[in-house]
């Protein structure tokens, strides 16, 4: 006797794994995690040869408000995860309240990065210490920029009842994005900030 073979549809859309988006998101954040990596590493290397690090007159960078900022952003997963779970539950209400959350938070974060670089009496061309520091925070700031922005067009899409629980994988790349912008900036907050005072080098 044959066995009896059960035919099942395929899905419509695949969502998370199994989307190519998913993995788009996924390399996209391999490849630049190596280029934050770069970065450290060049600070490091270039501290290694400085006889004084901060170089010049320049102090080590204050702790409270980045400290303070940088819990900010953390928090900020909170609300995405939260909005993650709630897309794919097809819970438009608590999507939306997460994503409102979350950018708020994200907001909030870039307003106070900027006042914190306009008290620095250096920028990126004073010397490599500043070039190294500027370039960083800058493009850590512009990845912030860059997932509110997306986070934007999810949360239209969002409005609009584009996402359910069989179509939220622009939800989850989103979410993995921010996850990734979140979690890089927990080594460049100690390598920016927390290195010149552990390791702080003077004439």
């Amino acid at each position: 006797m044959s066995a009896i073979v059960e035919r099942r549809p395929l899905p419509r859309m695949v969502q998370g794994h199994g989307d190519t988006v998913w993995w788009g998101v996924l390399f996209m954040i391999v490849i630049e995690a190596a280029v934050f990596a770069s970065l450290i590493l060049s600070y490091f290397y270039l501290r290694a040869r400085a006889e004084a690090w901060p170089l010049g007159d320049i102090d080590p960078p204050a702790l409270l408000l980045p400290t303070l900022n940088s819990l900010i952003l953390l928090a900020s997963v909170l609300p995405v995860a939260w909005a993650d779970r709630a897309a794919r539950r097809g819970d438009r209400r608590r999507l939306l309240i997460g994503k409102h959350v979350a950018q708020a938070l994200l907001v909030v974060f870039l307003v106070v990065k900027v006042i914190e670089y306009s008290g620095y009496d250096y920028n990126w061309r004073t010397n490599a210490y500043g070039s190294l520091v500027w370039t960083m925070t800058g493009l850590h700031v512009a990845h912030v920029v860059v997932v509110l922005l997306k986070s934007g067009v999810v949360t239209a899409l969002a409005w609009k009842r584009y996402f359910g629980p069989s179509r939220y994988v622009g939800v989850q790349a989103n979410a993995l994005y921010w996850y990734f912008v979140a979690a890089i900036w927990i080594p460049l907050y100690a390598t920016i900030y927390l290195t010149p005072h552990v390791l702080q080098r003077g004439p």
